[in-house]
């Protein structure tokens, strides 16, 4: 099976589109953070949703959603790229610092999102911008390994087995580089990798991944 990452660019999105981002994220280097998040970040998320497929995984939608966001965390740290993914975190947690908590008095963040996954609810924007923010701090602040993160999808991994970093600038057009940099690793730790590729598109409402 073959999969495509889309993902849509900060600087050709529209003036609406460019305004709501930077009300999510603050205005601050806008274009660099939107690019951290979605070019260096995400497009290992989205690679994570990919392998979770091709193994056959049965998880929830949340359960997923938290696992390849633990999935891409886990694997920066396994190539040592601890101070990009500091960035992350430091700009996450100032997000998260002016977001309202949306689940209400003795309801856990996961039974929360696990209750309205298939309402109206979750295609709120604010709603379901605080549950990827926050699952993505979630990773960033627990320790699971790339070894725990892959055992419980099947698959096993030697960790002494250490791949280094990448160190392309963080832009949009890098976005294939750091995607092909963790297909190469994860193969030479002899795992089965589908064919995924990244497309760079204009709407940057547009992070996903599909069958190609």
């Amino acid at each position: 099976m073959k999969y495509v990452i889309l993902s849509g660019r900060y600087e050709t999105g529209n003036e609406e589109q460019q305004q709501g981002y930077k009300a999510l994220f603050g205005e601050e280097d806008i274009n660099r953070f939107f690019d951290l998040y979605f070019h260096w970040y995400n497009v290992i998320h989205e690679m994570g949703h990919c392998l979770v497929e091709k193994q056959g995984a049965v998880m929830s939608r949340v359960e997923e959603e938290m696992y390849v966001n633990s999935f891409a965390v886990a694997y920066y740290r396994f190539t040592g790229d601890t101070s990009r993914l500091r960035s992350l975190q430091e700009r996450l947690t100032m997000i998260l610092a002016r977001f309202p908590a949306p689940m209400p008095d003795g309801e856990s963040f996961t039974e929360f999102y696990e209750r309205i996954w298939n309402t109206e609810q979750i295609n709120n924007v604010m709603i379901y911008g605080y549950f990827q923010l926050n699952s993505v701090l979630e990773a960033l602040k627990g320790e699971k390994t790339l070894k725990d993160v892959l055992d419980k999808i099947g698959i096993a991994i030697d960790e002494s087995k250490k791949p280094g970093t990448c160190d392309a600038a963080i832009v949009s057009e890098n976005a294939p580089i750091f995607l092909q940099k963790a297909v190469d690793d994860l193969k030479a730790l002899g795992i089965d990798v589908p064919e995924i590729r990244v497309e760079l598109v204009d709407d940057p409402m547009v992070q996903c991944a599909r069958n190609d």
